[in-house]
C-alpha cells in the first residue's frame, strides 16, 4: 500500500480483571495502534478501573519521542453483551482498519497482533483476516479446530463494515454473522494461526455450574445465528 493506514483496536470485556492488563500491554506494545478502545460491557469486577490504571502506567513509561496509541475507555451500566460492545466500539474508531480481540485472552504477544495485520497491509488481496489458536491449552485449541471461525480475533477495513446492521440481533452469535456478511461481501478473508494464544474459559470466570450454563447459551445464540442465516441469502438485511 502506498501509505500504512491507521489501525484501532476494540477490546470488549466483561469481568475480565485479571487479564485486561496484560492484553492492553501486549497491544501498546506492538507499535501498529493509533487508538485502543476498550468497551467495558457493565463489569462487576474493576475491569475498567484496572484499564485505567493500566493506561496511565504504560503512559507513564513511554520513551521520549514515542507517540503512544490514544487510549479510550466506553462503559455500559449494564451488560448489553458482546455484540453491542463490538458495535459501539466501532462507532468510535477513527482508523481505515479495525481489529477486535478478546479481552480474556493468555499469552498474547505483540507479535500475535503484527501477524493479524499483516495480511491488511502487505499488497496482497485480503481485507480481513481472523485469528485462530494453535498450540495453546488443548481445550481451546480442540474448540478451535471444531468451529475456527468463531474467533473473536480478526482485522478488515472499517468501511467493509459499513453494511452491517445486524449488532442488535445475534448475541454470541455475532462472529458468525460477520463470517457471512464478509463472505457474501466478497470480502476475501486471510486466517492467522496464533501460536501458543489461549483464553480463560467461562468456568474458570464464573465457576463449574454457571460456567457451563454460560457456555451453552453462548453456543445455543451461535447455533441460531448460523442457523437463521442458512436460510437467509443476504445478511445486510439481519441475520
Amino acid at each position: 500500500m502506498s501509505s500504512t493506514p491507521r489501525v484501532s483496536l476494540i477490546i470488549p470485556a466483561y469481568n475480565e480483571a485479571s487479564t485486561v492488563s496484560e492484553v492492553l500491554r501486549a497491544a501498546v506494545e506492538s507499535g501498529i495502534f493509533s487508538e485502543i478502545i476498550l468497551v467495558d460491557d457493565g463489569s462487576r469486577d474493576g475491569t475498567g478501573t484496572i484499564y485505567e490504571r493500566t493506561r496511565k502506567t504504560l503512559l507513564s513509561e513511554t520513551e521520549p519521542g514515542v507517540v503512544p496509541p490514544q487510549m479510550k475507555l466506553v462503559t455500559h451500566p449494564k451488560n448489553l453483551g458482546k455484540a453491542l460492545a463490538m458495535r459501539d466500539g466501532l462507532k468510535l474508531a477513527a482508523g481505515e482498519i479495525v481489529m477486535f480481540i478478546d479481552a480474556d485472552l493468555v499469552g498474547l504477544k505483540p507479535s500475535h497482533l503484527r501477524s493479524m495485520l499483516e495480511p491488511l497491509t502487505d499488497d496482497s488481496d485480503y481485507r480481513a483476516s481472523l485469528g485462530v489458536f494453535v498450540g495453546g491449552r488443548a481445550a481451546t485449541a480442540m474448540a478451535q479446530r471444531i468451529a475456527p471461525f468463531i474467533s473473536g480475533q480478526r482485522a478488515c477495513f472499517r468501511e467493509d463494515l459499513a453494511g452491517f446492521t445486524a449488532w442488535e440481533r445475534v448475541g454470541f452469535g455475532v462472529e458468525t454473522a460477520l463470517n457471512r456478511y464478509l463472505q457474501e461481501s466478497r470480502v476475501k478473508v486471510r486466517v492467522v494461526e496464533l501460536e501458543d494464544l489461549t483464553h480463560r474459559m467461562k468456568e474458570e470466570k464464573r465457576g463449574a455450574v454457571r460456567g457451563f450454563g454460560a457456555r451453552l447459551k453462548m453456543y445455543w445464540e451461535i447455533f441460531c445465528v448460523w442457523a437463521r442465516s442458512k436460510f437467509t441469502r443476504n445478511s445486510r438485511k439481519g441475520v
